[in-house]
């Protein structure tokens, strides 16, 4: 399985700003062949950065969805329209969309099925708040989470999961390499029992949570760990580029499949 490195670049950037910051990531799919680069940028540089990619840049994302294909939702922007901009792959319940937009499970489990229908591949974002952890409710937080918004999903249907500790996420603050791996070992046991890890099928893990260059080399080892989805170091090209590299390097060590 390649190594993903995904860069969500939130509500920052004008279009400028954007084609600079693909232009000095554009060289990770040649630098870092092994590891597959996905950027999530505003709505309003999707298009314009999918002209861009013909040179050969990272797949292009969108940060979110709506669940309905059209119709009198001011403000809102479908999987269809997302994927005719440009778009490969969607964020779903992202911690931000969840705290700030009050979106819950059933809404990621529609938003699922709406990037399905439009062709794209979801990244269902799952996490755990503060408080939740210090309760020791992490596992079943994450069963809960993957549980309703997979129910009734085909089980080979595209997917990737960003693991993203709420409490980890913009506030500097990392989960230390044991947590990381004990929750990504939680995750996987879910998908397991949901038919989305074996023989017929693969879902990526990503850990989301304050990654910077200082401390992608010791996560990106984590055999638990798929990649990465992150989010203020996807902002600065030498930055993503490190993060790229760790998780290249990582990769080369880790043994093939038997």
């Amino acid at each position: 399985m390649s190594p993903v490195l995904a860069g969500n670049w939130k509500m920052n950037l004008t279009v400028a700003e954007a084609r600079a910051l693909y232009a000095g990531i554009a060289d990770a799919r040649k630098l870092h062949p092994e590891v597959t680069t996905i950027v999530f940028p505003p709505f309003t540089a999707l298009a314009p950065l999918a002209q861009e990619r013909a040179g050969g840049g990272p797949a292009l994302g969108a940060q979110n969805c709506h669940a309905e294909p059209r119709g009198a939702f001011t403000g809102e922007v479908s999987a269809e329209q997302v994927r005719d901009a440009g778009a490969e792959y969607v964020l779903v319940g992202h911690s931000e969309r969840r705290r700030l937009f009050c979106e819950n499970d059933p809404i990621a489990r529609a938003k699922l099925g709406a990037a399905w229908r439009a062709g794209l591949t979801p990244v269902l974002c799952i996490g755990e708040t503060l408080a939740e952890r210090e309760r020791r409710e992490t596992q079943d937080i994450l069963a809960r989470q993957l549980a309703r918004a997979l129910e009734g999903a085909p089980a080979r249907a595209p997917l990737l999961v960003a693991y993203e500790p709420v409490w980890a996420i913009g506030t500097g603050v990392v989960a230390t390499p044991e947590q990381v791996a004990e929750a990504h070992g939680w995750v996987q046991a879910e998908l397991r029992k949901l038919g989305r890890i074996g023989s017929q099928a693969s879902t990526p893990v990503l850990y989301g949570g304050s990654v910077d260059p200082k401390n992608a080399g010791s996560l990106a080892g984590l055999p638990e760990v798929d990649g990465f989805l992150v989010g203020g170091a996807s902002l600065n090209a030498p930055g993503f580029l490190a993060i790229a590299g760790a998780l290249g390097a990582a990769a080369a060590h880790r043994p093939g499949p038997d």
